[in-house]
């Protein structure tokens, strides 16, 4: 049987030193060949930074791109460009990660909270910290909001916050440097849309029956990821060279969140919609029709 080729690229989160990936899994999947069971031969090559990433879907050197729902979705407000094929993660709640002297939230009256402003956005945090622990916010702890994750991330590690709402990868990489976790928290603090799978307009077409066999074998490869943790372990350790303790929390508490029906959830297209672009939320449902490719929404 002769198979089709298709170039997939994806990116490393940043400030991870290369090291963690949104979607780890099409590399296991090539190993157990479950794209070439699907009749895909399939180049799936790290390819740093969201503009070159869109470089090389504009120019045909790549069919699909892995990327963070913001940026894509702020990409084809900008230009109409793409299109959504589907979504492995549709949500992946923050962790509260504190500085290991911080034994409960009562203990962050006086200190600062660190978090990207994106996500903190409609979240009733003033309520959760009187609530769960009598402080109000903005007195007796101070929310610092910044542009990014990674801000975030170095503000705690640098001393500069005494806590920080961080995604999942950068929480792992915190609790490496001796953070803690603190539980519960809630999960009302959300990057919706983490991993979304775009491709240019041009192609939605032209590779329809292409892109139909590699959703229904990426479908698969996330099953067969889930199902087999040494195996997703093993490929986590050394294709990226994660430590042993990373390793098992990704696959504990990050690979748990992949979706393997791939389709877009519409209240979490919702709340990104409301994230990147607020002032068009009344037409989300018109946006999502145009954004997402027929078949791939759901509710």
């Amino acid at each position: 049987m002769s198979l089709v080729r298709l170039n997939v690229i994806y990116g490393h989160l940043e400030g991870t030193e290369a090291k963690f990936a949104r979607d780890p899994s099409g590399y296991l999947s090539i190993e157990a060949g479950i794209y070439q069971k699907h009749g895909l031969e399939i180049s799936w090559n790290h390819v740093q930074g969201t503009e070159e990433r869109y470089r090389r879907l504009e120019s045909g050197e790549a069919d699909i791109s892995f990327v963070v729902g913001r940026a894509s979705l702020q990409h084809f407000l900008d230009t109409k460009a793409t299109r959504i094929l589907g979504c492995a993660m549709n949500s992946c709640p923050y962790y509260l990660i504190v500085d290991a002297a911080i034994r409960e939230l009562k203990d962050l009256k006086g200190k600062v909270v660190a978090c990207r402003e994106g996500p903190a956005r409609g979240v009733p945090l003033a309520q959760i910290f009187e609530e769960r622990a009598g402080l109000i916010l903005d007195g007796d702890v101070t929310l610092q909001l910044l542009s990014s994750d990674l801000d975030a991330l170095n503000l705690l590690i640098g001393g500069h916050a005494h806590a920080a709402l961080l995604p999942r990868p950068y929480g792992f990489m915190a609790e490496e440097r001796g953070f803690e976790r603190i539980n519960p928290w809630p999960a009302v603090v959300d990057d919706p849309l983490p991993i979304t799978l775009e491709t240019p307009q041009a192609l939605t077409n032209e590779k329809e029956r292409e892109f139909a066999a590699f959703l229904m074998a990426h479908r698969e490869g996330i099953r067969y990821a889930k199902a087999n943790r040494h195996e997703a372990m093993r490929v986590l350790s050394a294709r990226f060279g994660l430590p042993p303790g990373l390793v098992r929390k990704t696959c504990d508490d990050y690979l748990v969140c992949m979706d393997e029906s791939l389709a877009v959830d519409f209240k979490q297209f919702e709340r990104l919609l409301s994230q990147v672009a607020p002032e068009r939320s009344g037409d989300a449902r018109r946006i999502a029709s145009e954004w997402i490719m027929p078949g791939a929404l759901r509710g």
